[in-house]
């Protein structure tokens, strides 16, 4: 299949699928559910375009299935391009050379060189230079990679942004951490049975409840074990909380300082207290899972916010497979209440993760903490977070702005971390 082949068969999957979701009661229901709970007001035909694409490509329906999966199960029309979108991605991308078609370019979050094919014209792309970085959403069919959108173009000198956005992609989807990059693959999988065994190891359990404001400190103590093999007593570092109830906490949804400021101060900077688990997934690694204990207290008695609980751990790719399936054994009511909460009908564990967590079923997804302890990119980004408040606080000697900068970027401050200072 050519290249101007595929660019007119996504074309016209895409508008298929939009047609689909209007048609489609089930979906044209849903769609309108989606814009009430997020509070997503459309006064525009652009605005209206965006929110349906995201929604298409990005969303799970209430009842956990992804859009995409659901069209795919009810519409067979050019499956493998179906199978393309949902596994498409956003990462950023550094631009190496301008081809006349095409980038060659770099993805950040797994250092793989890439050439990347836009869906509209180079002359449409006239701004995007060498050396920028490119914010963009990419679909791989037939060994091809294809630019579905760009939502940004990032200059050569803001290397914190294009870093920052790339890390939050790669944490919203870890997947992206080793694309096209199989060394990176075994790296992550060697890591994952590193941490299953210190974990077993100091905790003698599959997960450890703490609160937020103790959850930072009781991964340093996990991570010090794993570094060093010295065991302490880490019962000062378990905490309960009074009054169990679920509350909406998304560490992505900020802007770049605000992220990179929950990234390095962890969890306990967040406002309100709740409870956090370490919780040890064999094929996966350590996940980090607010409200664990809301989420188990929810079948056995009444919690505040417990039907938006319970959707989110069923929708949320954040959530492996093994939390539910424990879940799922441990209380007696399990299906009663996910089928309250989600409005379904689900009667076994094998029907409901195949509907909920099919991105775990189809391929190897690993844990956020496993990636970003494997991260060179995170480790960059940290470096230069740290060189900044060592250089910004007050009593301490100021960079000047012609000087180089301290991140080690090679560039003026001015240019750099001072950009915007």
């Amino acid at each position: 299949m050519s290249v101007v082949d595929s660019l007119n068969i996504i074309s016209k999957t895409i508008e298929s699928i939009l047609d689909f979701v209007a048609s489609d009661k089930v979906l044209s229901d849903d769609f309108q559910q989606y814009l009430e709970i997020n509070g997503i007001e459309i006064n525009s035909e652009k605005e209206f375009n965006n929110v349906i694409i995201q929604y298409v490509l990005d969303m799970k329906m209430q009842n956990g299935l992804r859009v995409l999966e659901y069209y795919r199960r009810n519409n067979k029309t050019y499956d493998e391009v179906i199978d393309a979108l949902l596994n498409s991605f956003c990462s950023v991308f550094k631009v190496n050379k301008v081809l006349s078609n095409a980038f060659d370019v770099t993805c950040l979050t797994s250092n793989a060189d890439l050439t990347i094919i836009p869906m509209v014209k180079m002359s449409h792309l006239k701004q995007i230079g060498k050396f920028d970085y490119i914010q963009a959403r990419i679909l791989e069919l037939n060994r091809v990679q294809y630019i579905l959108e760009i939502y940004d173009v990032i200059s050569e000198f803001d290397v914190y942004k294009a870093t920052t956005t790339a890390i939050k992609y790669m944490l919203q989807n870890p997947k992206t951490a080793y694309f096209k990059n199989d060394e990176k693959r075994e790296q992550l999988e060697k890591s994952v049975l590193e941490f299953q065994e210190k974990f077993d190891e100091c905790f003698s359990s599959q997960f450890v409840i703490t609160t937020n404001k103790k959850v930072d400190m009781l991964i340093e103590f996990f991570n010090n074990y794993r570094l060093t093999g010295k065991k302490e007593d880490y019962s000062p570092l378990i905490e309960k909380i009074d009054k169990y109830k679920y509350i909406k906490v998304d560490e992505f949804n900020c802007d770049d300082d605000t992220f990179m400021q929950n990234a390095v101060g962890g969890f306990a900077s967040h406002k309100e207290t709740y409870d956090v688990a370490l919780w040890m997934d064999k094929k996966r690694g350590l996940y980090i899972v607010p409200f664990l204990q809301t989420f188990f207290n929810c079948f056995t008695e009444e919690i505040e916010g417990k039907k938006e609980c319970i959707r989110e751990f069923l929708t949320s790719d954040k959530i492996p497979p093994s939390v539910i399936k424990y879940a799922c054994e441990k209380y007696e009511k399990f299906f009663d209440v996910i089928n309250d909460a989600l409005n379904t009908k689900f009667d076994n564990l094998e029907e409901l993760l195949f509907n909920t967590k099919a991105a775990y079923i189809d391929s190897g997804v690993f844990s956020p903490v496993v990636v970003l302890f494997n991260s060179e990119l995170f480790s960059v980004v940290l470096g230069i977070e740290e060189r900044k408040e060592e250089y910004t606080n007050e009593g301490v000697k100021q960079v000047g702005r012609n000087d180089l900068c301290p991140c080690g970027s090679g560039l003026k401050y001015k240019k750099c971390c001072g950009k915007n200072l």
